[in-house]
């Protein structure tokens, strides 16, 4: 009989876990979202029971009708799991009941507050499996490469021997499930965490292309003005709510490198898993002075296109104010020649007409010329 465990970490906090709390235990949530779609998730949610507990941190654990536990801690780790003899299709089965109904279910109950970049939301995410055999005699032939994938590392502690594929971690060891559930609640955190930083150092580079892209340019027309500041806006919306998301997650990492001396694992996670708590931090300080460096590279550039767009700007309030003043010089001008009170003419509502349309046409060529105008980019440089 095998363990197969399906999990994953999004930072959440203890209030976050009384929202969960509150969805899985009767379909309800004190923010004003649908009643009808709560209920709809929790019965798609098919749970047979749910209760908090505490252990070194507190959580939720509930189980399904048809065999699937479920344990949401309250730094927001989730650990879906479920016995069974078929390790293929048990996996199948936990990844459609995340994909269709935990996961619609969490994030609709998340789903008010501050948005997930699209950037961020687009990204794919495969959640890590991880298969647990008691045995103390399995060995890397009893895996099937051509089912379960290549095994590119393996690992063998005292207790413990690991061997991972590309998909799959399989761990075998004499003792029982609930005696390694904790490294693998940690192995699963220290893969996500990683993983989350990886995306973050990816789209780091994507964005900074962007802007390079823009600020490579030496020169640019004055009606592309307006799209380059729109892109630029929307990178710093974008950068602003990862670098928020970045610098919590220091917080998250302290609290597991605690509750791994705790438990007295951090040997075994350095040992079977090649994991250190030293080197994740040192890496998460690492993407944090990444997204500070971009933040001050469009900083530069939004300042320059922001001075360009007054430049335009300015102008063309100055050529509009030019044509004011000369209409209202020739019109004073003519109230002089006057010897009578003007009286309504066929032609003189055509020659209004005509002096519209003419100011319109005059305004549409000065601001198509403006907007044509190339202004010059002109950034520091920096030196290397």
């Amino acid at each position: 009989m095998f363990t197969i465990t399906f999990g994953g970490w999004y930072q959440r906090t203890t209030l976050h876990l009384s929202e969960v709390y509150d969805l899985l235990d009767r379909g309800h949530s004190n923010l004003p979202l649908s009643t009808q779609r709560l209920l709809e998730h929790h019965q798609k949610l098919n749970l047979k029971s749910v209760r908090r507990e505490n252990g070194y941190l507190e959580f939720v654990h509930a189980f399904t009708n048809d065999g699937i536990e479920i344990k949401y801690y309250e730094d927001g780790l989730y650990i879906l799991s479920i016995k069974s003899e078929d390790i293929e299709s048990a996996h199948k089965k936990l990844e459609i009941y995340y994909n269709d109904f935990f996961s619609p279910a969490i994030s609709y109950i998340f789903s008010l507050g501050a948005p997930t970049p699209k950037i961020l939301a687009d990204i794919k995410i495969t959640n890590p499996t991880v298969v647990f055999i008691q045995d103390t005699k399995f060995n890397q032939s009893k895996i099937d490469t051509k089912q379960f994938g290549e095994i590119y590392s393996q690992i063998t502690s005292q207790k413990y021997s690991v061997f991972k594929t590309p998909h799959y971690i399989f761990i075998a060891s004499p003792n029982n499930f609930q005696k390694t559930h904790e490294l693998v609640e940690m192995q699963i955190f220290f893969r996500e965490f990683k993983d989350q930083l990886e995306r973050y150092l990816n789209i780091h580079r994507t964005i900074w292309e962007k802007i390079q892209s823009i600020k490579e340019r030496p020169l640019i027309s004055g009606k592309l003005v307006g799209q380059l500041r729109n892109d630029l806006d929307a990178y710093q919306k974008t950068i602003n709510l990862i670098s928020s998301r970045i610098d919590q997650m220091s917080t998250y990492v302290n609290t597991r490198a605690n509750i791994a001396a705790q438990l007295k694992i951090e040997d075994e996670l350095s040992s079977i898993f090649q994991y250190k708590f030293e080197t994740l931090s040192n890496t998460h300080v690492y993407i944090q002075d990444i997204w500070a460096m971009t933040k001050e590279y469009l900083d530069t550039a939004l300042q320059v296109i922001s001075d360009v767009q007054d430049q335009n700007s300015d102008k063309t309030l100055e050529s509009l104010r030019l044509i004011t003043t000369m209409g209202v010089f020739a019109g004073i001008l003519d109230y002089f020649a006057k010897d009578s009170f003007p009286s309504f003419t066929l032609i003189g509502i055509g020659y209004f007409i005509i002096l519209v349309l003419g100011t319109l046409i005059i305004n549409k060529l000065i601001t198509y010329i403006y907007q044509n105008i190339k202004y010059r980019l002109e950034f520091s440089e920096n030196k290397t």
